[in-house]
């Protein structure tokens, strides 16, 4: 049977001509119609089709090919009880994410937040040096030591920042000068200049920075957040900012999207919100089909796929 792909989420043209020239039959969302040539592949999702594809017993879906690295938005009961296999794109966000998380840190550290707002007001305020700090003399605490906490730690070695890393089990990583678990972290919470989140989402990360969590702290100087929305309490963060348990925080990534036009955090002068951009750059379909494909050839010849397999039951 030829492999028929469902295109739910963007190809390039030269994407979609090497697969329709290795035989493939390939149809995008919009041409797809129910009762055709079963599909059997899902490149990418769409919260609507996507479920009523795979429930559809005319289709055949082996195999789902995410264009994200988190897999907690899938309906990851539907997807493990139809066998079908998935893999992610775990590794394509990380330099951005890395690079943009180094521009947050820099932006506070370096004054360049305060250079905004004397800007739009035509001010020459010189800060104190005494306000201003070196990234390379801070101790950077990471949570999550997979492909985006790698791509942070080595940036920030370039810049000879101290780097302590958190996960599960506290199992050492190359690029860190120390790991602890997550049952672990509040030994080394006291030596913190600045935390970033970027863990998956699971249950045992849902609300992790929360009001206990923040006690802990005393004027760290940076939070970041470039993970999971659901993984910080913002009302919780909100207070540890009012009584500077932290001094600033950066924020991609929300437990609401959009996040609502009358949140307080908008107006919070040490708080930079992003809108979930941090992993945007223009390599990022070139790098996520570059999986797609490597594991294609590979499914092609045996079934099997070799990149990038994530667990629906552990959630990532």
């Amino acid at each position: 049977m030829t492999e028929r792909i469902l295109a739910l989420q963007s190809l390039t043209a030269d994407h979609l001509a090497d697969l329709k020239a290795a035989g493939l039959d390939v149809v995008t969302a919009a041409d797809y119609q129910p009762g055709g040539a079963p599909v059997t592949i899902l490149y990418g999702w769409d919260d609507d089709l996507g479920p009523a594809v795979i429930n559809d017993d005319h289709n055949q879906i082996h195999w789902l090919q995410t264009l994200s690295a988190g897999i907690d938005y899938l309906p990851l009961d539907l997807i493990r009880d139809h066998h079908i296999s998935l893999t992610n794109s775990s590794g394509v966000f990380s330099d951005a994410i890395a690079e943009s998380t180094m521009g947050y840190l820099l932006y506070f550290l370096r004054g360049f937040n305060e250079a905004v707002k004397n800007q739009a007001g035509h001010f020459w305020i010189q800060p104190a040096r005494t306000d201003l700090h070196n990234l390379g003399d801070q101790t950077v605490v990471i949570y999550g030591t997979g492909s985006i906490g790698q791509a942070m730690a080595k940036l920030l070695n370039g810049f000879g920042s101290t780097l302590i890393g958190v996960n599960r089990s506290g199992h050492p990583v190359d690029g860190f000068a120390k790991t602890v678990s997550l049952a672990e972290d509040a030994t080394i919470l006291g030596d913190a200049d600045i935390v970033i989140n970027a863990m998956p989402a699971t249950a045992e990360t849902n609300h992790y920075f929360n009001a206990a969590f923040f006690k802990q702290l005393n004027g760290l100087r940076i939070f970041v957040n470039v993970g999971r929305g659901t993984a910080v309490d913002l009302p919780a963060l909100q207070d540890a900012l009012l009584y500077q348990e932290v001094l600033h925080a950066a924020l991609d990534v929300f437990e609401t999207e959009p996040f609502p036009k009358d949140a307080k955090l908008w107006d919070f002068p040490n708080v930079l919100l992003t809108p979930h951009q941090t992993g945007f750059s223009d390599n990022n379909l070139t790098r996520t089909f570059e999986i797609f494909h490597k594991n294609l050839t590979s499914y092609l010849k045996d079934g099997t796929l070799v990149q990038n397999i994530a667990d629906p039951l552990r959630g990532y």
